[in-house]
């Protein structure tokens, strides 16, 4: 996902053989030894070892199995000595392909995996993968010096469905970091992984999944399989980072991995996808662009408002969505669309609280415009000019007018959690922080000259001129599909400090 809230080009599902799951870097060392794994629908468990030299016990072990890497063209056919870094990967790959079921093995490089094991299909019934799994770990992990060894499972259930399981200290690199948080993410395999994907992958709509210290992902045929497959994942015991569906830019990602995405949101995706013109529809469950809420992002081909209204009138239950439709209007031109799924307000925008100042009593404004890091910075502002105190709670509702006199469609988010309503004595003034990522002005797109502002949800509006406010110049660059955020009403002593 981009800065800007739109999808990353291509589909984010979560690979099976060979490649690399999402936010995951693991690389791979050249191919040293192969030993022959054509067989098709196969479970692999693949062994990381970290050097050459601490292969040398394995010396000891059966005597190895002919290499089936081919010699360079006009190249005189090399046999491995009994001691050489080749042989000592040979007999570790021996003791691997003498497990049971175990059809074939391959050697890897020292960097990331370094051996996969093949076994025969059908997949063994899980308990039987586990253990497998599980000696073939006690093998790697034995090896002098193999500290950083990681192992990978790999197989193709009698539907064609794939699974991998990717565990062990050399595992560990692709956890990543929570961005809400800025801690690592919690390890997330368990104990008995292997046993929870051959039971998914057993499930015909389930098309691949991916476990490993980080990642826990299952991508299923159709997005109907969707609120499916979350069950059967529910039922494992298990969380999800991601579930999306087959080679396409439907699904829920950057989950926790602890929990599974509820049947409401995925009934939404299902349904949007299903829409004329749709191509991806893609929940981010934490974004890692500020603010990190949850953002539902829809790519289109035909007229932006249309999917638009979709949202806006879906039979959504779940909790407060922000939306981003990316499409055209009905001319043809390039047109973004925002708003709340059902039409749910701002989730932290505040209500109405007791004591509230009427409207008529505070003096709407703004000021301060600043900008750094290409973000815009304006403090809206109110002022209680009433006889009594009165109260302010949550944040202003803000809507945005361009000097073309039409309204720019913008999706406004708190960047807070809210504060306690704020007392506003007679003469005293609050603040509240209005924020945005400045947009491209090339073209010279409509520039918001005024705001309308409504010190609650559901208040009257004021009609706020930016017009003579320094660095405002033309216009604010908060451009139609842009993203803002609104803070919380603040008393102006705390925010001059």
């Amino acid at each position: 996902m981009d800065d800007d809230g739109t999808p990353s080009p291509e589909p984010r599902t979560d690979p099976v053989a060979g490649t690399t799951p999402p936010r995951a870097r693991r690389r791979r060392g050249p191919l040293v030894a192969v030993a022959a794994a054509g067989v098709g629908g196969v479970l692999a468990v693949v062994a990381a070892v970290v050097g050459p030299a601490a292969l040398r016990t394995a010396a000891e072990q059966p005597a190895p199995a002919t290499s089936s890497v081919a010699p360079r063209a006009g190249a005189p056919e090399e046999t491995p000595s009994p001691t050489s870094p080749e042989s000592d990967r040979e007999a570790v790959a021996a003791r691997l392909r003498a497990l049971p079921g175990v059809a074939a093995v391959e050697a890897l490089g020292t960097a990331g995996e370094s051996a996969r094991v093949t076994l025969v299909s059908p997949l063994p019934t899980p308990e039987e993968a586990q253990r497998t799994t599980d000696d073939a770990s006690a093998i790697v992990a034995a090896v002098p010096g193999g500290g950083a060894w990681s192992l990978r499972v790999e197989g193709t259930g009698a539907g064609g469905g794939t699974l991998a399981v990717a565990h062990g200290p050399g595992a560990d690199t692709d956890r990543g970091v929570d961005p809400a948080t800025g801690e690592p993410r919690p390890e997330l395999l368990g104990t008995d992984a292997v046993a929870d994907a051959v039971r998914l992958v057993a499930h015909d709509p389930v098309r691949h999944v991916f476990l490993s210290p980080g990642s826990a992902s299952v991508d299923v045929r159709a997005a109907g399989d969707l609120v499916a497959a979350a069950a059967l994942v529910r039922a494992e015991g298990r969380g999800l980072t991601s579930l999306g569906v087959e080679g396409s830019g439907v699904g829920t990602y950057d989950g926790d991995g602890l929990t599974v995405p509820d049947d409401a949101l995925l009934t939404l995706l299902a349904g949007v996808a299903a829409e004329p013109g749709v191509t991806q529809v893609v929940h981010d469950a934490v974004r890692d662009t500020f603010p990190q809420d949850p953002l539902l992002t829809v790519i289109t081909s035909g007229d932006a408002a249309v999917v638009a209204r979709v949202l806006d009138d879906a039979a959504y239950a779940g909790p407060p969505l922000a939306y981003q439709v990316h499409g055209s209007t009905d001319g043809g031109a390039s047109a973004t669309r925002s708003g709340f799924v059902a039409g749910a307000a701002a989730p932290t925008t505040g209500t109405r609280p007791a004591g509230a100042c009427a409207p008529d009593d505070l003096a709407l404004g703004a000021l301060g415009f600043d900008a750094a890091a290409g973000r815009r910075f304006l403090t809206v502002t109110a002022r209680n000019d009433g006889a009594a105190e009165c109260v302010l709670a949550g944040a202003p509702a803000v809507r945005f007018v361009a000097d073309d006199g039409a309204e720019t469609d913008v999706l406004l988010e708190q960047d807070d959690d809210g504060l306690a309503p704020l007392t506003l004595a007679p003469g005293a003034t609050a603040w509240a922080a209005l924020s945005w990522r400045g947009g491209s002005t090339a073209d010279d797109p409509p520039l918001v000259t005024t705001l309308l502002v409504a010190p609650h949800p559901g208040d009257p509006e004021a009609v706020v001129g930016l017009a003579g406010i320094p660095g405002v110049g033309d216009g604010l660059d908060l451009l139609g599909g842009g993203t803002a955020t609104i803070g919380s009403w603040t008393p102006a002593r705390e925010l001059a400090s």
